[in-house]
């Protein structure tokens, strides 16, 4: 398989599906299916127009803060709107639309390498959605060989699919850094998961939530990664996520404001 660069994978995983970009960005949801109705309710859309297509995902962390990628901020799209608790990728028939009135990168965001692909969009107004929990600084809620969730819009085929009306889900194992190094320049910002043919995140799903769940509900659900680049999506390679454990220290002074 032909390993795409960084720079290339991380576009794909946006939103713009092309065999040879400079950084493949993930965008979509591959070989899973759709969330119940109701479930997941913490992930948000990120939209240009209040009822327009999700072109990337986030996860309410805070009630006026929602957690994404910094590359979903760096494409043509503005991300004008959210939309919380929303089963669909467009729209205003469920959950809540709120307006985007700032964006913060982190601060050591390196958008060539991909290094810390984190950002923090703050909201007009209060959600009325339970946030997801985030993870511990130690990283001791993420271990290789443990099953993860990743959720999103994305496209549900490569490389000729369409984007996913539904919010889609699927069951990814989580990879140690030493054994996704060997695929991928990697760094400890960085957590790999998948490697299953015809399972993956792909384009459309970036910024999105790779989740820890720890019980039958979404109450106890645990944000470990964002969905940020990796290569043609489910050959039976993993992708690459934003280690959110090590932006803990970044995302709670944003926090506090």
């Amino acid at each position: 398989m032909k390993v795409v660069s960084t720079a290339a994978t991380i576009s794909m995983m946006l939103g713009v599906v092309a065999a040879s970009t400079d950084h493949a960005s993930r965008v979509l949801v591959l070989g899973g299916g759709a969330v119940p109705v109701g479930t997941k309710k913490y992930t948000t859309g990120i939209r240009p127009t209040i009822d327009g297509d999700n072109f990337c995902a986030g996860s309410l962390i805070a009630p006026t803060k929602v957690l994404t990628t910094a590359a979903c901020l760096g494409i043509s799209k503005p991300a004008n709107w959210v939309s919380v608790g929303t089963h669909y990728i467009n729209g205003t028939q469920d959950g809540e639309q709120i307006r985007v009135v700032a964006a913060q990168n982190h601060t050591d965001y390196n958008d060539i390498n991909g290094s810390y692909d984190v950002a923090v969009l703050t909201l007009e107004k209060p959600s009325k959605f339970t946030p997801v929990k985030l993870p511990a600084a130690d990283d001791s809620d993420t271990v290789s060989g443990m099953w993860s969730k990743v959720v999103g819009w994305g496209y549900t085929s490569f490389p000729n699919g369409t984007k996913s009306y539904e919010l889609q889900g699927v069951s990814l194992e989580v990879w140690s850094n030493t054994d996704c190094a060997q695929i991928y320049p990697l760094d400890d910002t960085m957590v790999c998961a998948g490697g299953v043919v015809g399972k993956d995140s792909c384009g459309g799903d970036g910024g999105g939530p790779l989740i820890k769940e720890r019980g039958p509900g979404d109450e106890d659900d645990i944000v470990i990664g964002l969905v940020s680049w990796g290569s043609d999506c489910g050959v039976g390679y993993p992708a690459v996520y934003s280690r959110v454990s090590k932006a803990m220290t970044w995302i709670n002074s944003v926090l506090k404001g």
